[in-house]
């Protein structure tokens, strides 16, 4: 089983895509795989937030675990009302 990766704004628009599959492991590891897939994505990755299963994360990505089965959404800032 994977992980989902549901990409928003100038994230989707970078990777060209709103949905992508990946692998479990830490956020980090998540991160690194999307941008060696998709290289724009570097520069809008560290401007964005991240909910995992819903929950928001804060800290260092690379102690934050993604299993398997686990939507990760990334939120780029936005701006609007």
């Amino acid at each position: 089983m994977a992980v989902t990766i549901r990409l928003f704004a100038a994230a989707r628009a970078a990777a060209g895509v709103s949905e992508l599959q990946g692998q479990p492991g830490t956020l980090r590891s998540v991160l690194d795989a999307l941008t060696a897939e998709h290289p724009a994505l570097a520069e809008v990755l560290p401007r964005c937030s991240f909910l995992v299963n819903g929950t928001a994360t804060h800290g260092d990505p690379a102690e934050v675990v993604v299993e398997e089965g686990v939507e990760v959404d990334v939120l780029p800032p936005f701006a609007g009302g």
